[in-house]
């Protein structure tokens, strides 16, 4: 691991007081890629090129006047050109020290090509849009990146509501920050390991999901998964009485604050999320990445959703944990033995 040079010491000094030294080395030597310049992954480039960490951009996509007014790396005179190559010009400008590539390729659904897309890179954010809401195309990519070791999440936004999945695989936490300290070095405590499932067991526990004790806004979630698994092409909004019919269908109907209707839930699925859901979602997404890279604080497992109608994020395990089996007093045990 390189050691840290002066200048970056002049620009990290806050976050080498917050974080430390390791960790700070750990973010400068990281990769990550942010496939899809949408939602929360706008917010998340401006996050993570500040604390260090090594960007490339990718977006086969081109800009639009509507992308201008969501995206603040984006300017008028950027419509009908590359996302990515316009929008990198202007995250590098935001940490000097930093470093930022883009890339115009799209997604591949062919395995060793994707693999190569992928490879090289310690963290792996996407946006569904990019992918053309394609849920099997996502699982793939997932897959992708558990056999290159690389974390992966999944990000997607309906209006006043955005959420991400995220699988860090077996992801062991070093260090966990002292609560009202500022002593940024080891806490003395012993490694801990957190499980994650694949997006493939996520998406096979949406049955599950929509019928069992999980908040509403994550089932809203599922619906859209359920409704688009298999048949990305009806991924547009005129299919908006087709999703109401298969929420009826699969007896899923959800009541989210801020949405009145399911065919309006699914129109918000096609347009970019509230600046401020983006900022607050791109944050937590950000605070994630760095702990994947930094092996710092304990994750968010797995699936994370923010309501600005209610104001709060909330966090669920999926597929739900299985029940801890029921501890037994030692004089049960022994009962048992002499009964028998």
């Amino acid at each position: 691991m390189s050691a840290i040079t002066g200048d970056q010491v002049a620009v990290y000094d806050r976050q080498l007081r917050l974080w430390g030294v390791q960790a700070q080395q750990r973010l400068l030597n990281a990769k990550v890629l942010i496939w899809g310049l949408e939602g929360s992954n706008v917010e998340a480039c401006k996050n993570l090129v500040l604390a260090g960490i090594a960007l490339t951009l990718r977006d086969h996509r081109t800009v639009t006047a509507a992308d201008v007014g969501f995206n603040y790396f984006l300017r008028p005179e950027d419509i009908g050109k590359n996302r990515s190559e316009c929008a990198s010009k202007r995250v590098q400008e935001m940490n000097p020290l930093g470093s930022v590539s883009s890339s115009s390729e799209g997604p591949a659904k062919n395995p060793e090509k994707l693999k190569e897309l992928l490879k090289g890179f310690d963290v792996v954010i996407v946006g569904l849009s990019c992918l053309g809401f394609d849920f099997e195309l996502a699982a793939s990519m997932d897959a992708a990146c558990r056999s290159l070791g690389a974390g992966f999440l999944l990000t997607v936004a309906a209006g006043e509501i955005a959420f991400f999945f995220s699988d860090l695989h077996e992801h062991i936490m070093q260090e966990r920050s002292a609560q009202g300290s500022t002593d940024v070095g080891q806490t003395g405590q012993n490694p801990e390991t957190f499980s994650f499932p694949s997006f493939s067991d996520w998406l096979a526990a949406v049955p599950a999901l929509l019928t069992g004790k999980s908040d509403d806004s994550f089932k809203l979630f599922g619906l859209f998964a359920s409704f688009l698994r298999g048949k990305a092409e009806r991924a547009v909004p005129s299919a908006a009485a087709d999703f109401e019919a298969h929420c009826q269908e699969v007896k899923c109907q959800p009541k989210v604050d801020g949405l009145q209707t399911m065919q309006q839930a699914f129109g918000h699925f096609f347009v970019e999320p509230l600046v401020h859901v983006a900022s607050v979602l791109g944050g937590l997404l950000s605070q994630e990445v760095i702990k994947a890279i930094t092996r710092k604080d304990p994750p968010l497992v797995n699936s994370v959703c923010f309501n600005a109608h209610t104001g709060a994020a909330l966090v669920e395990h999926c597929p739900a944990k299985p029940a801890a089996p029921v501890k037994r007093k030692a004089e049960e045990d022994v009962a048992d033995l002499l009964d028998d």
